[in-house]
């Protein structure tokens, strides 16, 4: 019964290590390629919010803290109380959208390539 036990709390953490570290990605990876193709001439940011926060210099630094709570967050309530495993599914969900950017991103970069 304890092995079970221990089983199944090592496939949690894989589950949890996996969704910080899409998190992780999905932001780097964001924020690389959206660099690349604001390099390129005719392209803007078409988001007005970001685009703003990259006007003012805040966009990383907004984005680094959102990213540090991300994972700080689940990590410390889930501590506290087991039961709430399933906010795991914050860095999941939101490292799958930023990653799905950088792909767009990605795409971009090869529709424009001279």
């Amino acid at each position: 019964m304890e092995e079970a036990s221990i089983n199944w709390m090592r496939r949690f953490s894989i589950l949890e290590a996996s969704a910080c570290l899409l998190l992780i990605l999905g932001v780097m990876g964001d924020h690389v390629s959206t660099q690349l193709v604001l390099s390129r001439p005719g392209t803007y940011e078409a988001n007005p919010m970001a685009a703003r926060l990259m006007e003012l210099g805040l966009w990383l630094p907004l984005d680094l803290i959102l990213l540090g709570m991300g994972l700080a967050i689940p990590y410390f309530v889930t501590r506290v109380d087991r039961r709430l495993r399933p906010l795991f599914l914050y860095p999941l969900i939101q490292g799958l959208l930023r990653l799905s950017m950088a792909l767009w991103n990605l795409h971009l970069l090869l529709i424009l390539r001279p």
